[in-house]
Parts: C-alpha cells; sequence; structure tokens
C-alpha cells in the first residue's frame, strides 16, 4: 500500500474544546484576524474540528512559528507568563486574550515542532578543556 502523508510545515498546534464548534469558528477566526491584523502580518493558522465526546466539542488551532514570534515581538507580555516554554507561554497568554474578549475556550498546548536529531547534540562551547581537569585533581 503506498501512502502519501500530508507535507506540511512544522505547526504549534493549539487543542480546544467548545460547546458548539460549528457556530463557535467564525468567533475563534475573527479573534485571530485580529492578531494578524496587529502583526500586519497574513499567518498561515488553521482551525479545524478534531471530535465530538460527552456534549464537548474539540478542535485543533494551527500556529506558524514565524508568526508565534512576530507576536512574541509586538506583546511583550507574553514572555511574562507562567510557563516553562515559549509556547505555553503563547497559549496561556491567547487564552486570557480570549476570556477578555468574552470567549471562554479551554486551551492547552499539544504539539510544538522539534527538530529532529539523531544522537546526540553537544555544544562545545560547555565542554571543559584539560586546564579545568588538572584544578579538579
Amino acid at each position: 500500500m503506498n501512502r502519501k502523508f500530508a507535507d506540511r510545515p512544522p505547526m504549534i498546534i493549539v487543542q480546544g474544546s467548545c460547546i458548539d464548534f460549528e457556530n463557535e469558528r467564525p468567533k475563534i477566526m475573527e479573534f485571530i484576524g485580529t492578531l494578524e491584523w496587529g502583526a500586519h502580518e497574513k499567518g498561515k493558522i488553521e482551525c479545524s474540528s478534531s471530535g465530538k465526546a460527552l456534549g464537548w466539542d474539540f478542535f485543533h488551532i494551527y500556529f506558524d512559528p514565524d508568526f508565534v514570534g512576530k507576536l512574541l515581538d509586538i506583546y511583550p507580555d507574553i514572555q511574562k507568563q507562567e510557563g516553562n516554554d515559549i509556547e505555553q507561554r503563547f497559549v496561556l497568554w491567547l487564552s486570557k486574550q480570549m476570556k477578555k474578549s468574552k470567549l471562554e475556550y479551554y486551551l492547552k498546548l499539544s504539539d510544538v515542532p522539534r527538530e529532529t536529531v539523531r544522537g546526540f547534540r553537544l555544544n562545545p562551547d560547555h565542554y571543559r578543556d584539560d586546564s579545568e581537569l588538572e584544578k579538579l585533581r
């Protein structure tokens, strides 16, 4: 069987849940449009449903990492959020901004693009040299 997987650039995936996705999707896209307008850039952002369960509709929002980087430059409040990664801080900030706009969604970070590496990748600047080893003897 020949399978062809979609060639999609790496995206930051935010998972969310709401009650009625069909009615809420235009509101989400309008809010994202305000972010694009503020950044003066058309981001490659997608919003699609990922299923239903127990009365909840689940959806994914796909953000281009370059667009998120542009938002980091414009909105320094993103860096002040309590998260380990920049992507987590962005999702917390996005959730707060949506709540300010009276959009109540439960958002969480689903996937972050990572560089695929084979084996170890060490930074040569952090190696010890022989002089430091002599000091330890």
